[in-house]
């Protein structure tokens, strides 16, 4: 990534700037600008003019774009050398001044691509739309979830810091909460920022069209979910439409109950060996990941639907072989852990074995309709537990509520930041050296606390355990036997080392570490970016003199991590702007930017 422009005209600094923009949508707009920017999406970095610096350190932006000129304000970019939105976002023609929201924002870089396919312009635009137009109140809504975090509550509490998360869950991507296929009251009822509970819906699945994992057994789905009084009532009507014997019962999200069971399963529901049911329970609320609900009577218990909407340009179905591929990244990651002693003791991973889904008549695991109905379990090993994520939330600013629940008002911000990137990068790093890295992003990942200090690092979502098949069979672990859909577009099984290093660098450090440290550095509490890479170098240092792995692979991993002059970066809007269509894989691809960590940045 090049440096910042060396300003070529003062560009004057007295004229009256638009007001910055308050809470989640102007978080929305900073994010949008600096992806912009970082991704130099219709020339915002290369073709950017910035003046020189004020008393306070920002600068005066502006861009030609068709008959005027953007203009912002910005500011030197602590994490890497580069800028960061510092105020509001205009456009300025002849005619006068517009202020601009992310929309706004979006619309205008997104006309400045010339070869952008007309039906890509207006899916992305209406994502982003719906962003706004769906946004709660975040004060409104984030209060009782503070109230509730901050309880001691065993059952309210973690389920608020599930719900914080989702406010906070996928960091710098200014599309993470577009919803597709939801409209307002959806997203307000189904979605965790509202924190709302709603009733399971059901259905009775034919046994001959039902597979289920080797896990699942004996027990079915309401065993695990329902009380005993609920489990009566649902035998009743099974019973009573004679289905006891011949089929399942299964649960549904709602809003799949109502929009996707009518029109994909039409035949079976009208050949009875699909039968809605007039069930409704228990109560359940979002977590973090849309699709994934807990159960406020069942504490560690959660249960992953598929739901045929939209997030980060992925449709969030169930596929099965996703769900074979978690059975086989788990075995892996048991494996791994068991070899290293540092891991068998600060890492658990979540128990995702028992699961069920769909099965046509021929047997196809790679069709569309298995993945759209069905059902996973997930039993967390401790509890309570604090996503990642939540730590990185703070709706009014100071201390993240999460982190206060657990480690109190005025804790050691920078002796946490070291706990947790010692858990986080190290737990990444240390995987690396064996062959392998888990999916470390703030919402796959939950750090359990012990007397007010991180402790253990517990791991969910399995699917996507990266591997580099060579260096799995240089230490003897077993190569996982994923099931791939397209050779091609394969980020599970990995040729080059390098490739799985970058995961640990994009996920756990330049994504879900940086949002925490971003956070501790805006608390007010003197901690800064400054102290988090010196941090993080010295877990690097730590974890690598700590790990058993051949003198070769640590050496690359150093050099990846704090040699290097620049590292890998997440692009997400190029590729979400390149995608014709949209499948379940999130867009993205890996570009390359200043290595945070690298000698000399930001000192």
């Amino acid at each position: 990534m090049p440096s910042i422009p060396t300003p070529s005209r003062d560009i004057a600094q007295d004229r009256p700037r638009a007001p910055a923009p308050h809470g989640a949508a102007r978080e929305i707009l900073a994010e949008l600008f600096d992806a912009l920017w970082i991704e130099d999406v219709a020339g915002l970095r290369s073709r950017g003019i910035l003046g020189a610096p004020s008393e306070d350190g920002t600068h005066d932006y502006a861009l030609a774009l068709g008959p005027g000129h953007l203009r912002a304000r910005v500011r030197p970019d602590e994490w890497r050398d580069g800028v960061r939105l510092a105020g509001g976002v205009r456009f300025e023609t002849a005619r006068g001044t517009r202020e601009l929201d992310a929309a706004g924002l979006l619309a205008l870089a997104l006309d400045a691509l010339p070869d952008l396919p007309p039906a890509i312009r207006q899916r992305t635009l209406a994502a982003m739309d719906g962003v706004l137009d769906a946004l709660p109140d975040r004060e409104a809504a984030t209060d009782p979830l503070v109230a509730q975090a901050l309880s001691g509550d065993a059952v309210a509490a973690p389920l608020a810091w599930e719900r914080l998360a989702a406010w906070r869950d996928r960091p710098f991507h200014p599309l993470a909460r577009a919803r597709g296929g939801f409209d307002r009251a959806e997203s307000l009822a189904y979605g965790a920022e509202a924190g709302r509970y709603f009733a399971l819906s059901w259905c009775a699945l034919a046994r001959d069209r039902l597979d289920r994992s080797p896990g699942a057994a004996p027990l079915d789905p309401a065993a695990w979910l329902l009380d005993p009084s609920q489990r009566a009532l649902l035998a009743q009507e099974m019973e009573a439409r004679g289905l006891d014997g011949s089929h399942v019962a299964l649960p549904l999200h709602p809003w799949q109950a109502a929009h996707v069971l009518p029109e994909r399963f039409a035949p079976e529901i009208r050949g009875g060996r699909l039968v809605p049911l007039d069930f409704r329970g228990p109560l359940v609320a979002a977590t973090s990941s849309l699709r994934t609900v807990a159960l406020p009577t069942r504490p560690g218990l959660h249960l992953k639907l598929p739901l045929d909407v939209r997030t980060l340009g992925v449709r969030r179905l169930l596929p099965p072989q996703s769900l074979h591929n978690g059975l086989h990244g788990a075995a892996l990651l048991a494996a791994g852990i068991a070899r290293d002693p540092e891991l068998a003791r600060t890492v658990l991973i979540a128990d995702e074995t028992a699961f069920w889904h769909f099965a046509e008549a021929d047997g196809d695991l790679y069709a569309e309709r298995p993945g759209l109905l069905g059902c996973a379990l997930r039993r967390l090993p401790v509890t309570p537990a604090v996503p990642l994520a939540s730590l990185a939330v703070a709706p009014r600013g100071g201390v993240p509520p999460a982190l206060r629940a657990v480690a109190g008002d005025a804790p050691d911000l920078s002796v946490l930041f070291t706990d947790i990137a010692g858990l986080v990068l190290g737990t990444a790093l240390r995987c690396a050296c064996l062959g392998f890295v888990p999916e470390l992003h703030g919402q796959n990942a939950l750090v359990a606390f012990e007397s007010g200090r991180p402790r253990r690092l517990i791991l969910r979502d399995h699917d996507t355990v990266r591997t580099a098949p060579d260096w799995l069979a240089g230490v003897g672990l077993p190569v996982p036997a994923y099931l791939v859909t397209d050779p091609f577009r394969n980020s599970l099984l990995l040729r080059q080392p390098e490739d799985l290093i970058a995961y640990a660098q994009t996920l756990a450090l330049d994504v879900a570490l940086r949002a925490v440290a971003e956070t501790f550095a805006a608390a007010g509490r003197g901690f800064t970016l400054a102290q988090a890479r010196q941090i993080l170098i010295a877990t690097v240092e730590a974890a690598l003199g700590g790990v058993e792995a051949p003198a070769a692979r640590k050496a690359l991993v150093t050099s990846c991590l704090v040699a290097r002059p620049d590292a890998p970066f997440k692009e997400v809007l190029a590729p979400l702007l390149a995608a014709p269509a949209l499948t379940t894989s999130m867009p993205s691809r890996l570009g390359r930017a200043q290595n945070p960590l690298a000698p000399g940045v930001g000192r």
